[in-house]
Parts: C-alpha cells; structure tokens; sequence
C-alpha cells in the first residue's frame, strides 16, 4: 500500500474585465502569484513535481513554486473553451441579446446549454479526468497540479462519483482564485482509492 497527496492550486485572479476566460491566454499580476506562493510555503505543502495547465495564468505561478523540482506542463488540464464567447467581458455583451441568453442557458445547464463553436461539458469532463486518472497512475510521490477552477470541479466529481451533468455542481461548489483542494490517493494492488482532504482553502 501506497499513499499520496495531490495538492491542485486554481490560478489567481486575471488581469481583465470580469468574463469566461477558457483558451483566452490571459495573464496574473506578479504579486498575487507571490501571495499565493506565500500562502503555500506557510501550509507546508510537500510535493516533489509540479504539474501545469500550460495557459500563463497557471504556467506563471507553476513556474515559482516548482523551484528545483520537475515542472510538466499538461495541456489536458486545460480550463474548457467557450467558444465565441471565451474572453469576452460580460461588459460587451448587451443584456437581452442572442449572446446574454445563450449565456444565461448556459449557466442554468452546462451540460445540455453549449455555448457557439465551444468545447461541450462531456468533451471537457473526458478530457481532464482521463488526464487525471493517467496522473494518478503514474504516482511515485506527492505532486502539485496548477490548474483551473472547471477542471478542479471536474476531478473531484469524478473522485466522489458525482453526476457531472448536475447544473449545482457548477452554481453552488466555489473554487476561488489561488486556493487548493487537496486530494489523497491510497494505491492498493494498483487500484486507487480516493480521499477528499479539503476544497477550496484560501490564503
């Protein structure tokens, strides 16, 4: 029997008008990646490889806490594209238009509510949890994941077996920017078995 942590970090706030920001590659102001990095280094996080979406808002802070240590940079872990939308403020978009009534359908019921041209919630969901579950198979020691709040959403659905397609599940678990959710994985004949240690702490 073996066990691990995996320690996964959102990003911090981005530099920009309030907006879905999914493939948009948007940057973080130094100093909150400073304050994160603070934060991390008084939780006394042990973690011996860094794992990173490749977006800059991730990349930038993995890039500081990494060190020494190995980074990887995942492309999987990617946040989800939200196509025509992705990276326009809500600022632009007149109330009551085609687009505010996509959007508004969209935060109803994510999975059945696509928004135009962009990535769907199942595609999305496939695509980190089988990023994930590589990653766990690949477990020689505690690492650290620098990604995304909908990814950090989709791994824990699929470690507590939850129904990615609940709308709740996206309107009501908040993970903020730069707080970790921590993971324990107990590997056991080569199957895995998971542990929730915490959601969301913040510094």
């Amino acid at each position: 029997m073996k066990t691990f942590t995996v320690t996964l970090i959102r990003h911090g706030k981005v530099n920009g008008a309030p907006a879905l920001y999914g493939s948009t590659d948007i940057g973080v102001c130094p100093e909150t990646n400073q304050a994160i990095c603070h934060f991390l280094t008084n939780a006394d996080i042990n973690y011996t490889k860094v794992i990173s979406s490749p977006l800059r808002r991730c990349l930038s802070l993995a890039e500081l806490l990494a060190g020494e240590r190995p980074l990887v940079c995942e492309p999987a872990l990617k946040e989800m594209h939200f196509g025509q939308l992705d990276g326009t403020p809500f600022e632009a978009i007149t109330n009551g238009s085609q687009e505010w009534q996509q959007l508004e359908q969209f935060w109803r019921n994510p999975a059945s509510s696509g928004l135009p041209d962009a990535e769907s919630l199942e595609n999305f969901c496939t695509r980190v949890t089988g990023s994930w579950n590589r990653i766990v198979s690949e477990l020689q020691n505690d690492v650290l994941i620098v990604t995304h709040g909908g990814v950090i959403r989709a791994i824990i659905a699929d470690v507590l077996g939850l129904d990615w397609k609940n709308p709740r599940w996206y309107s009501n678990l908040t993970i903020r920017n730069g707080s970790m959710t921590q993971i324990q994985v107990t590997v056991i004949e080569n199957q895995p078995y998971f542990a929730v240690k915490q959601i969301g702490s913040i510094y």
